[in-house]
């Protein structure tokens, strides 16, 4: 493991380095995605305003590769042209800027197929397109960086109606309206003036008087991960698997602070959860190119191992007790139970329909919890004897949502809503939210170290 100062370095240089190459991207690798013809609003739209000082987008992918650019749409005649970005279905979508969720389209029928559009304070509009599925819901405020969605190739009546990638349009100026040519412009001359698109302080929250008070501590540490996964491996601090220009890291603390360890995987997953099985290290699982793999430490080193199935969408894996992992996966609209057996991994459906955020946990009765965020509010998953249930909170709730086992009852989920991070947990008087005080990220992930709340690693 390369745990020295100078290892940290390389990886911030990288970075910068990557950024600088590929910010320009122009490769051809799928077809377009067609003009918009019409769009269909879950609510109303915000009265255009003037920009006066764009700037300041990230990426709203881990990919950078541009199948058809700005350019390429204007050249063809498209109603609302943007910038196609290739990645697999299921790929983590960000806003790309701060801003008011004004309009969800949650359906297929039209070209552009399920679609969120955002208005910035600046007053510029951004159109995500060809979605799989949607994690806001209308007028939602969303922090730079939160998930909002997951990519996919949804339209013309179809879930598949295109290609497996992600339509992104910005519009500028006086005449910026949401799905059309008003205020176009090439979103990749914008992109990268600072946001996620730089590294960020890695933070560890946690609470010493059970969640009466929170604070925020500095590891020293500077990452920008594409995917991130805290995990309890039984020491004083958690353990943090995080993927970084397509390698996969492990982060940790020692009694002289905090440092990371490169694994030699290469890895560039779509959806990714780490999970403590019993031995010195985490197992990760990860879908990368559409297939679910197993990533391991050993003695030798560390090992990824391709489970055999061929998944998309989004998966938190938990430990029940077995030799294997055991994930939930969102899949397709559909919630599935994966796990691992003497004779392979299976896969099986719930039969809960799922259309937005999940996070598994571990509260016993020998099949894993979940807690999931669909159309504004907070749901819980589980499956006994009689199949599986799913039951509101009662909680109108937004945003980003990690879940653990605290040793009660309920599941305990901490949320990023709004650049602010929250508990929520629930009791026999029902569920409730507190504010931890902390501001939030689009990127974190709690775990259970004791002292009767999560712990969270966030960066930024």
């Amino acid at each position: 493991m390369d745990n020295s100062a100078t290892g940290n370095g390389r990886i911030r240089q990288a970075h910068v380095e990557q950024t600088k190459g590929e910010g320009l991207s122009r490769r051809a690798l799928i077809g377009g995605s067609g003009a918009l013809a019409a769009l269909a609003f879950g609510g109303t739209l915000a009265a255009p305003r003037t920009a006066f000082a764009a700037g300041g987008y990230i990426y709203p992918t881990s990919s950078r590769a541009v199948s058809d650019s700005f350019a390429d749409h204007v050249a063809r005649g498209s109603v609302n042209p943007g910038t196609d970005y290739v990645c697999p279905t299921g790929t983590r979508v960000v806003a790309v800027k701060a801003g008011t969720v004004v309009g969800v389209t949650n359906t297929i029928g039209g070209s552009g197929g399920r679609m969120v559009f955002i208005d910035h304070p600046d007053g510029s509009k951004t159109d995500y397109l060809h979605l799989s599925s949607i994690q806001v819901s209308l007028g939602a405020q969303v922090a730079q960086g939160q998930q909002i969605a997951l990519s996919g190739g949804s339209g013309n009546g179809s879930e598949n109606g295109y290609g497996a990638h992600l339509h992104l349009a910005l519009h500028i100026g006086a005449g910026a309206q949401h799905g059309t040519r008003g205020g176009s412009v090439d979103f990749e001359a914008y992109v990268g003036e600072g946001g996620a698109s730089a590294p960020g302080t890695l933070r560890q929250v946690y609470s010493t008087n059970a969640g009466a008070s929170w604070q925020s501590g500095d590891t020293g540490l500077l990452f920008n991960p594409s995917q991130l996964s805290a995990v309890n491996m039984g020491g004083s601090w958690p353990q943090l698997m995080m993927t970084q220009e397509g390698v996969l890291y492990q982060v940790y603390g020692i009694s002289s602070g905090w440092t990371f360890g490169n694994t030699g995987i290469a890895s560039n997953p779509t959806s990714m959860s780490a999970v403590n099985m019993g031995g010195s290290w985490p197992a990760v699982m990860s879908i990368e190119n559409s297939t679910l793999f197993q990533t391991v430490g050993t003695s030798s080193g560390w090992q990824k191992l391709s489970t055999g199935l061929t998944l998309i969408g989004q998966i938190s894996a938990v430990n029940m007790g077995g030799s294997w992992p055991t994930i939930m996966l969102a899949q397709g609209g559909v919630l599935y139970h994966v796990y691992g057996t003497t004779s392979g991994w299976k896969v099986a459906s719930t039969g809960i329909a799922i259309n937005g955020q999940i996070s598994a946990v571990n509260m016993g009765g020998g099949v894993p919890q979940v807690m999931a965020i669909e159309n504004g509010y907070l749901y819980q998953i589980w499956g006994d004897a009689a199949g599986w249930h799913k039951q509101s909170t009662g909680l109108n709730l937004i945003g980003q949502i990690s879940a653990v086992a605290t040793g009660t009852t309920w599941p305990t989920v901490m949320l990023d809503q709004g650049g602010a991070l929250y508990r929520v947990w629930g009791d026999t008087s029902g569920w409730h939210v507190q504010p931890t005080g902390i501001s939030g990220t689009g990127r974190f992930s709690a775990v259970y170290m004791g002292g009767g709340v999560p712990q969270v690693l966030k960066i930024g």
